[in-house]
């Protein structure tokens, strides 16, 4: 899998997620992003770009981030013939 970005969420990315597409593979425009951790649960990102930057952002990322927040995410590119992306979410220790 290749990985689009990488960021251990803070308080601040509940509102969005600003990122830099390491992997060339996201489209410009907005876009819907289908994500999935483990294939049992899947979310719907709004994703949109501006320059070189991307931004998730939206209600349901809100909620997603928030009990998350200290996390390490990592966002993978989609695979051939998947219309979905990966993510790896590992929680940190207090």
């Amino acid at each position: 899998m290749e990985q689009i970005a990488a960021v251990n969420l803070v308080a601040n990315h509940v509102h969005r997620w600003r990122l830099r597409d390491r992997s060339g593979t996201l489209p410009a425009g907005r876009i819907v992003l289908m994500v999935t951790e483990d294939e049992n649960q899947w979310w719907r990102f709004e994703c949109r770009r501006d320059g070189d930057m991307h931004y998730i952002t939206g209600t349901e990322w809100s909620r997603f981030v928030q009990p998350r927040i200290g996390a390490r995410l990592t966002l993978y590119a989609q695979q051939d013939g998947e219309n979905f992306h990966r993510m790896e979410v590992i929680m940190r220790r207090n």
